[in-house]
């Protein structure tokens, strides 16, 4: 699937609609039209089936009828009608009125048997021994001969079976009979003589009325035991093309096999007609569906394109580009995080550059520091040498904490380690005791392990002149600072304490307030305190965050800072001091 990943979005979304929409579509329709086809030809066959059953009903009624009219005759206990046999089974005309009473009694008979199947048209022909049609139909002469061509059809009966009927085509016309006989010997129950042969035929033009269903296509046909055509209605010449659908049913009294054969493509047509309009308008709402559907990925796709679009420009370089928002949805909640999260990278970016502009303040004035007086130093240096010759040892060295003192701040931008920072703060204090006339005591205790670490130089210094110059402002007694490090965690911790006058609690969180940038307005260089808020900016510039001040009162007395650095930040690792300060 990587190759996805070379459209946009929109286009996936297009892709998608036709992947998982077209496709069960096609496969749905295949299989509704399979299972309608299929259900179409069960249900076709189901009803081909009843069609035929109706008409097996109605040649089996026609049948009860033939059936029992040879009944009748054939085991009649009439003595009239057993006589009329008697007296006619050798006549061969009206030879006297016995013969015609005979003729007239059976006649009688006859039509009253076959009324009930007069809608069959039925023929019914009884032929004495002699093959002479003694009653039968109305347009052949009573006593009429039979013709050769029935003589012969008839010729195929079972002379010894004389209790059922048996039957036969007669008068073949293409490929289905004129008619189709039924026939039944008569005998003599006395002395089972041969007395006469009850032949009743079944019109063509019966089962064609039966088999015609108005569909020229279904081809119905009737068969005999041995498969031969009774009758057969119905079929075309491309009734053949893409096989039959086949029927049958079965008439249990005679044998017969009654059959349909409908041809597979009138169900494909109309299943196909019905599918065509059904796909028609199927197809017509899917393409109004997918165009709609394209407008409305393209609509979705609209504001992440709007928010790819707009974080080109901001890369580009057009800081104030936002996304409009509108709505409530996932989209909109996205564009509204997206302008939030650039108001705060613009914000940090001020922020950095602000720094930025500091630092190159800061490398500025320390460029600046690192031009070096060494004809101030020389000149200070030969007059310690006369001082200290003339025996004026304090003024000498006086001198020589200055010079450490100096040598200080030529170095301003290079770091030093804490113990060495310690010794210069030492040179400090005695400079400013002698300046102030004050006798400080300044000690301090290093930790295991401060004593390595690198700071920037003078980065402590504000915070001791800070002591000397407002905590003991009063000239206490025994004036005295100092200065404890420790490692707690990835934090150095320096605390720097004085026991000067102090500050009320009110003071001390005006002082912290000012030291953390929350007093409300920039302090001015006339303010007290001033070296406290460079001192903390400098850490926040150089550390971040973590690093910062805090102040408050010293038990006993004075004020106490102490300084949180956090130790794991490589901004002030390399030494490139080209000396020790003492030197």
């Amino acid at each position: 699937m990587e190759w996805l990943s070379r459209f946009s979005f929109h286009r996936k979304m297009q892709f998608s609609f036709l992947v998982f929409i077209l496709l069960p579509f096609i496969a749905v329709t295949y299989w509704s039209y399979s299972s309608v086809k299929q259900n179409v030809s069960v249900k076709l066959a189901r009803s081909n089936e009843e069609t035929l059953t109706v008409i097996a009903n109605q040649i089996g009624k026609t049948i009860d009828s033939i059936s029992f009219a040879s009944v009748y005759f054939s085991q009649s206990y009439n003595p009239d009608i057993l006589e009329s046999f008697r007296h006619l089974k050798d006549a061969e005309s009206f030879a006297d009125f016995e013969t015609y009473q005979s003729y007239s009694r059976l006649d009688t008979m006859a039509d009253l048997l076959f009324m009930q199947s007069a809608d069959a048209d039925l023929k019914m022909m009884i032929v004495n021994k002699e093959n002479r049609m003694i009653m039968g139909d109305k347009s052949v002469p009573v006593f009429s001969a039979l013709s050769e061509s029935f003589m012969r059809e008839s010729g195929r009966l079972d002379a010894k079976e004389t209790t059922s009927l048996q039957w036969f085509p007669s008068g073949e016309k293409d490929s289905a009979p004129e008619y189709y006989y039924a026939a039944r010997f008569i005998v003599d129950p006395r002395n089972r003589e041969k007395l006469a042969t009850l032949f009743i035929g079944i019109p063509q033009s019966y089962f064609h009325g039966l088999l015609d269903t108005g569909n020229p296509d279904i081809v119905f046909s009737l068969t005999d035991r041995s498969g031969e055509i009774i009758a057969v209605k119905g079929g075309s010449e491309a009734g053949a093309a893409g096989g039959m659908l086949v029927s049958k049913v079965s008439i249990p009294k005679t044998g017969w096999v009654l059959s349909s054969e409908m041809p597979r493509w009138l169900i494909d047509n109309q299943i196909n007609r019905e599918f065509k309009v059904s796909l028609s308008l199927v197809g017509f709402f899917f393409l109004a569906f997918l165009i709609l559907s394209m407008f409305w990925a393209g609509y979705i796709h609209k504001p992440i394109r709007l928010l790819r679009s707009s974080v080109k420009q901001y890369v580009g370089g057009k800081r104030d580009v936002r996304i409009p928002v509108k709505g409530k949805d996932e989209v909109a909640v996205l564009s509204a995080a997206f302008n939030q999260m650039l108001d705060d990278i613009n914000g940090l970016l001020h922020q950095v550059e602000s720094e930025q502009e500091e630092k190159r303040l800061l490398e500025l004035q320390a460029l600046a520091a690192q031009i070096r007086p060494h004809f101030l130093l020389n000149t200070l240096n030969s007059i310690k040498v006369s001082l200290l010759l003339s025996g004026d040892e304090p003024h000498g060295a006086m001198l020589d904490a200055l010079m450490r003192l100096l040598r200080a701040y030529v170095h301003i931008d290079e770091p030093l380690k804490l113990a060495e920072e310690c010794k210069v703060l030492g040179s400090y204090v005695q400079v400013m005791q002698i300046r102030n006339r004050l006798d400080i005591e300044f000690t301090y205790e290093l930790g295991e392990g401060t004593e390595s670490i690198q700071l920037p130089r003078l980065l402590l210094q504000p915070i001791v002149e800070n002591a000397i110059q407002h905590g003991f402002s009063s000239r206490p007694e025994n004036p005295a600072i100092e200065l404890r490090a420790a490692i707690h965690g990835p934090m150095l911790e320096i605390a720097i304490g004085d026991n000067g006058r102090g500050l009320s609690e009110e003071n001390v969180s005006r002082l912290i307030r000012r030291v953390n940038g929350t007093a409300g307005e920039a302090p001015s260089h006339q303010d007290k305190g001033v070296g406290l808020v460079n001192t903390a900016r400098r850490l926040q510039v150089l550390y971040g965050g973590q690093a910062r001040i805090q102040a408050a009162a010293r038990p006993g007395g004075g004020m106490i800072f102490t300084l949180y650095i956090p130790i794991a930040s490589g901004k002030e690792t390399d030494i490139h001091d080209e000396g020790n300060a003492n030197r």
